[in-house]
């Protein structure tokens, strides 16, 4: 399975540390791909398209802010568009290591 994970990093519990932390743990059961972790192209935009469409599944942490987010709104939108479902996983969810079930 490859993961997509789609965030936002307005609200401050998304930090560096908890994506990797994330990341650690969803590559348990697959490929991930974090924007702030894993895009080093040159093309940042068109490497998320890239990702987006070559996943099984995009992975939405959902944060008060998140739908304030323009590039997490065109993130879903791509993700509807290619037909891949959207599993959406609170944050305290994750904190708590409590979201195996959901992407299983």
């Amino acid at each position: 399975m490859k993961y997509f994970v789609s965030y936002t990093t307005i609200d401050k519990e998304i930090t560096k540390e908890f994506l990797y932390q994330f990341s650690n743990e969803l590559k348990k059961y697959g490929e991930a791909f974090i924007d702030m972790l894993d895009n080093n192209s040159s093309d940042k935009q068109l490497r998320i398209i890239y990702e987006i469409d070559s996943s099984d599944m995009l992975i939405l942490i959902d944060t008060k802010s998140i739908y304030q987010s323009k590039w997490v709104l065109l993130e879903i939108e791509r993700a509807r568009g290619k037909e891949k479902p959207i599993q959406k996983i609170s944050v305290n969810d994750i904190l708590n290591n409590n979201f195996q079930h959901i992407i299983k």
